[in-house]
């Protein structure tokens, strides 16, 4: 092959040729014009530059500080969006100057997939628009059109080197990732400088709302820091003050994988679970500092964005062992050792899967008052089993499905299936015996955002243990139920949010006389709803209950809180939650919020980071016993610090 044939990669452009054929030349600029439109729709470039950044970070992140192979995987996709873009440029360059397009035209089902596929269809740029990815629908094809014409005429002799562009993008990729790979935070992103920063001021604590503290669960680490909802009764509440904002400062910590429950055992050690797409680690964790103390694979996942199950939930028992169940039906006990360095060592290990249905998971375990564990499985089962693994029982509740954890009082546990909430006790002999059932409405569909068609609520136990409420998915709006514990008696319902965008996925917050529900309609697919500057419905809500019923006492329809676990603190009534508010240039800013308790008003808002890396994707916010505000995120934990610590 000759140095000037358009084949070689070192042919130097001399300029225009002497003569070419117009019409031809004609049908590649209009080509190349349509090409150079997809690129720029194709993916939103601010969010493309975004992703590109933050995703080599990643990968220098998964080879350095969180050796999983589907995080490495994680980071090449976040990179391939601006791939997309540079190589619809380059084929649209390509087109203008000599080839045929065929390379163009191999792209084409590319950005097909952004018009037409739900997970991609919120990053282009024409998503900010009514119906607009049918506009990239409509572009895609006269794109294909135009390339069929240009790959019908003769290649022009106009050579041009692709190289040194895609050499300079793998050592700026090089350098990233080798960046990601010298720490353990959260990778930087440029977009950081787009958004707000938030704003407000600390509450009044002498504001304080009264409320019965739930029990102490013997069974279980102190409370509030033995569970993912603080306590067996799932209250979602707190007795100390959260930090003041102002002065704040954010940390992160990089694991790999989304810590949606973390707990803090009797030394101050923060202590999770944390689940990439296909393991659970298990973290131990210097609060103050951020500085892993521990670290140990210890169970495999499906990879599903949606499944709680294999350690999604799991408590700290009262020896300060993590208690959990994989998703091959084993329950596992982990000790932490006292001194340095710190190891976790199986001190208990057998299988319950003989209890399940056929292909069943166990989606939560909890301890009751006398020692046994309780197990709830997605297929309708309900068993119990002495803490060595010894006398299992169970029955089935007729194969209604079960998604979320439940509560444990001392008169027994609460749980809500698919069709109905369920007060049960234990028989003489150990097994699990219904008390009360109750069906709820449970609507017409699975709404987005959720993980089934049913409520997506935890049982809460409150005032005293003589009510639980769950969020039933009635349509056009669900409804705050609130049941009798002694009787399965309805005592009310209060419909909330907006009709026919109304729904939840999380636990309702029970905090003296207040239940705080939050709308979560809209977080589907996940991760990708909630890019690209997108956000869901927003809606938060304030129910109160009195002795004979209920009242809604305060709704606020501008935040927007996609799929935290929220809490809330009586002292100063701060509800503590995860907003992320829309941006039109593309930001995705996630902040750390207080609410009023009693009002609904926005107290403050601080920001925790930019990026997906700051998704907290069903995690919860924790109050730590240091006075930090801490938030499981897809990558790891993201804490806010009062001033001075």
């Amino acid at each position: 092959m000759s140095a000037d044939t358009p084949e070689s990669a070192d042919h130097i452009d001399a300029g225009p040729p002497a003569s070419l054929d117009s019409g031809g030349d004609a049908k590649r600029q209009v080509a190349s014009f349509l090409l150079i439109a997809e690129a720029l729709l194709v993916v939103a470039p601010v969010f493309a530059v975004s992703m590109f950044v933050a995703g080599a970070q990643v990968v220098g992140k998964s080879l350095a500080v969180a050796p999983l192979p589907d995080v490495f995987l994680q980071g090449w996709a976040m990179t391939a969006y601006l791939l997309v873009v540079l190589g619809l440029l380059a084929t649209a360059r390509g087109v203008w100057r000599s080839s045929r397009g065929i390379a163009a035209l191999i792209w084409q089902p590319v950005v097909l997939l952004f018009a037409v596929v739900p997970f991609l269809s919120y990053a282009p740029l024409t998503s900010k628009l009514p119906s607009g990815n049918w506009l990239l629908l409509a572009l895609t094809g006269a794109t294909t059109v135009a390339l069929l014409l240009v790959v019908r005429t003769p290649r022009q002799p106009r050579g041009y080197r692709r190289w040194p562009w895609w050499t300079a993008v793998t050592m700026i990729f090089l350098l990233l990732a080798g960046f990601g790979a010298t720490n353990m935070s959260f990778p930087s992103d440029p977009l950081a400088a787009i958004v707000s920063t938030g704003g407000g001021q600390a509450p009044n604590l002498a504001n304080t709302t009264d409320m019965v503290k739930p029990e102490q669960n013997p069974g279980m680490a102190t409370n509030p820091y033995n569970s993912i909802h603080n306590d067996s009764w799932q209250t979602d509440a707190y007795f100390q003050p959260a930090p003041n904002p102002v002065g704040s400062t954010v940390d992160t910590l990089f694991t790999g994988g989304d810590c949606a429950t973390m707990t803090w055992d009797s030394q101050g050690r923060l202590v999770t679970l944390c689940n990439s797409l296909l393991a659970v680690v298990a973290f131990v964790v210097d609060s103050q500092t951020l500085e892993v103390l521990a670290r140990q694979p210890v169970g495999s996942r499906s990879p599903s964005l949606t499944d709680f199950g294999g350690g999604g939930y799991f408590f700290l028992d009262a020896d300060d062992n993590i208690v959990f169940t994989t998703n091959d039906g084993n329950v596992r006990v982990m000790q932490l050792s006292e001194g340095s360095p710190v190891t976790i060592t199986d001190t208990a290990t057998f299988s319950v899967q003989e209890l399940l249905q056929p292909s069943e998971t166990v989606r939560s375990i909890m301890p009751d008052w006398n020692g046994r564990y309780w197990l709830a499985g997605n297929l309708g089962t309900v068993a119990t089993i002495d803490p060595d693994g010894s006398n299992p029982r169970a029955i089935n509740l007729d194969g209604e499905d079960i998604e979320n954890s439940f509560a444990v009082a001392e008169d027994g546990a609460y749980l809500v299936t698919g069709r109905a909430m369920y007060r049960l006790q234990m028989t003489d002999d150990g097994a699990p015996s219904i008390v009360w059932r109750s069906e709820y409405d449970r609507g017409t569909r699975q709404k987005p955002g959720q993980t089934s068609q049913a409520s997506g609520t935890t049982p809460s136990v409150f005032a005293a243990g003589d009510y639980v409420a769950i969020g039933d998915n009635t349509d056009p709006q669900m409804n705050v139920v609130v049941y009798e514990t002694a009787t399965g008696d309805q005592h009310c319902a209060v419909p909330v949010f907006a009709a026919g965008q109304s729904g939840t996925e999380n636990a309702l917050i029970t905090a003296g006389d207040m239940i705080i529900a939050e709308n979560n309609y809209g977080y589907a697919p996940a991760l990708s709803t909630v890019a690209n500057g997108h956000s869901i419905t927003p809606g938060m809500a304030g129910v109160r209950v009195t002795d004979t019923g209920c009242e809604l006492a305060w709704e606020n329809n501008e935040l927007y809180v996609p799929s935290v676990v929220s809490k809330a603190t009586v002292k100063g009534n701060t509800i503590i939650t995860y907003t992320k508010p829309p941006n039109l240039w593309s930001g995705d800013g996630w902040y750390f919020t207080g609410v009023d308790l009693q009002t609904g008003e926005v107290q403050w808002t601080r920001l925790s980071g930019v990026g997906l890396s700051y998704n907290n994707h069903y995690a919860a916010t924790y109050l730590g016993p240091d006075g930090a505000i801490y938030t499981g995120t897809v990558h790891g934990i993201a804490v806010m610090r009062p001033a001075g610590k």
